[in-house]
């Protein structure tokens, strides 16, 4: 039984034998710590409902409380709080069960039997991949990882755009820029796949140019007449053109082989996050079938307007007008998502469907679920839409493809990563093997902490210097303190746990102040987890590293005696392995030395 239920039930039985029944009693972590590990403010709900003083109401409760070996005491203080604070023995005992049991221990069973389907990174294909798709990677794997350590089965997937009027600008800006370069596309493939990327999103930003902010009326007609081409051949059902120009340029294979260079170099930056998808999505896909699903519910859901097919909005319910196919008859994104979310229902069995993008997406998405739930509402009460914020660089301006000050998400961490062997290589204490591969781990464990340790749903801006020191709230110093962690076990050579004497008072406020925090670590990923916090999971482990360093500053845990020194490396070993966990519930990598 975990150790808040045991408090809960404490209470439970206290107040039955008040006669009072039924009560959802909520046991916390009190953010200052002088004030034990748990605490509940049953008595302050009380207080109204039995019109006493929850002073009054949270004595009674403690008094008659049962006595519980788990429990060093419990105390009551202003306006009617109830602290508990372990003994020393149940703080000995978890950490060994940390040591001793480390996988069987970090397992969490609230969500067992679960299946959820999490959607993240959705970036474009024919577009360089930003560092706001980069967020909502981080995000999206943490949520991931945090419902896989609750025990659910957890499917990965992205949503990647490989049709649409993004594409014919890329396509067409591509043919201009050729022109201008004087460059083959048989040349262009014998670049190194950063580079052919690099030069699809340059086209992109020229075919945006010429057709957003420039108005050529040339240009929008060769875009519109490319998007439909493209949408031509994977949806059955338009009427064929005349697309002999297309042909005699080969845009077919150029659209083919530009779509497989993106997707390749995606994949890597996958890899190098550490994100592996089960599932991949098209918007090519899901075409047919959005057109096919908006047709057939014209006149009933969606209404025609100006040659247009739209939904229309509703101020009751805060959704405003949104249009679903084009004055060309063509799927647009809302259409599209409505058959991906059918899609994702057929293939896979799951009870929560989780979709994770940035909050500008969010009016959209309302919009989208109202009309998906006339269409399907069992798949719409599933289905669920996780906004975050937006990130940049201080000083910088909002992110514009057209404008080509697009920030990439490869940018971002390659120039963490060369930051951070900056401070390494002029640092004498990092004598490590694998340099470039170590600090690429720091760097990416830098950039996910930044990301993560701001509440979902708040802008952030990422400073590298704040973000890669290894003194302070980041994601290096965490890594740093379980590398510290290990080195000092190595020193030791060896640990058991076995003779410990667990009734051992721990008088040093160092070792106590981090054996307690040590033992609040469940409640802390339980709340991350089921919340969808991560920002919780990183605060915890930040008050974590500063206990451990505060601890290794003055401990002497080698120089101890026999069975205090056993007991303090038990504590190195505990951290370093709820570090472990923890970090990579955040999708943090470890690095063994630093």
């Amino acid at each position: 039984m975990a150790i808040t239920d045991k408090i809960e039930n404490l209470i439970k039985d206290s107040l039955k034998k008040q006669g009072v029944k039924d009560m959802d009693i909520v046991v916390e972590i009190p953010n200052d710590e002088t004030h034990g590990e748990y605490s509940s403010n049953i008595a302050m709900i009380l207080a109204s409902k039995l019109k006493k003083n929850p002073m009054e109401i949270a004595q009674e409760i403690v008094g008659a409380m049962e006595k519980d070996i788990d429990i060093e005491r419990v105390e009551v203080v202003k306006p009617g709080v109830i602290n508990f604070f372990l003994s020393n023995r149940y703080l000995l005992t978890e950490a060994s069960k940390i040591v001793d049991r480390k996988e069987q221990y970090f397992k969490l069973n609230s969500r067992k039997g679960s299946k959820v389907l999490i959607e993240y990174t959705d970036a474009n294909l024919f577009k360089e991949m930003h560092i706001g798709h980069l967020y909502s990677n981080v995000v999206g794997e943490s949520f991931a990882r945090l419902q896989e350590a609750l025990g659910a089965d957890v499917k990965r997937s992205c949503y990647q755009g490989d049709v649409g009027l993004h594409v014919a600008k890329t396509l067409w800006g591509l043919e201009k820029k050729l022109q201008e370069d004087q460059l083959p596309f048989e040349k262009l493939e014998t670049l190194d796949l950063e580079h052919r990327v690099e030069y699809l999103g340059q086209a992109y930003s020229l075919g945006e140019e010429h057709y957003t902010e420039l108005k050529d009326a040339i240009a929008i007609e060769e875009i519109d007449n490319i998007n439909y081409y493209i949408f031509y051949l994977v949806i059955d059902s338009l009427e064929k053109r005349d697309f002999q120009k297309y042909e005699e340029i080969n845009l077919l294979e150029k659209y083919k082989k530009g779509r497989q260079w993106c997707i390749d170099f995606f994949e890597k930056i996958y890899e190098k996050v550490g994100t592996e998808f089960d599932y991949y999505f098209f918007e090519s896909e899901v075409c047919e079938q959005g057109l096919k699903i908006v047709l057939e519910n014209l006149g009933t859901i969606f209404e025609e307007d100006e040659g247009a097919i739209l939904y229309r909005g509703n101020e009751e319910k805060n959704l405003h007008t949104r249009v679903f196919l084009n004055k060309y008859g063509l799927p647009v994104y809302e259409a599209k998502e409505l058959a991906l979310a059918l899609k994702k229902s057929e293939l896979i069995d799951f009870d929560e469907s989780i979709v994770v993008t940035a909050d500008e997406q969010s009016g959209y998405f309302k919009v989208v679920l109202d009309a998906l739930s006339k269409i399907d509402e069992s798949s719409a009460k599933k289905t669920r839409h996780i906004p975050h914020g937006k990130v940049k660089l201080p000083g910088s301006k909002k992110m514009s493809s057209r404008k080509g000050n697009i920030l990439s998400a490869e940018w971002l961490i390659e120039e963490t990563k060369m930051r951070v062997l900056g401070i390494m290589e002029e640092n004498n204490e990092f004598d490590i093997e694998n340099l470039e591969e170590t600090a690429e781990k720091i760097a990416i464990g830098a950039i996910k902490y930044a990301f993560l340790k701001v509440g979902v749903g708040r802008d952030i801006v990422f400073d590298f210097d704040s973000s890669i020191t290894f003194d302070g709230d980041t994601g290096p110093y965490l890594m740093y303190v379980f590398s510290r962690c290990k080195s000092i076990l190595v020193e030791a050579n060896s640990l058991s746990t076995k003779t410990l004497c667990l009734d051992l008072c721990l008088d040093n406020a160092y070792v106590k102040r981090l054996l307690s925090h040590i033992s609040k670590y469940k409640g802390a990923l339980l709340d991350s987890a089921s919340n969808y916090f991560p920002s919780v999971l990183c605060q915890y482990l930040f008050e974590l590293g500063k206990h451990f360093n505060s601890f290794y500053q003055n401990v002497r845990v080698l120089d101890a005696e026999s069975e205090e020194r056993q007991i303090l490396l038990l504590l190195v070993n505990a951290t370093m392995n709820v570090m472990e966990d923890g970090l990579n519930n955040l999708g943090i990598p470890i690095v063994e030395r630093m």
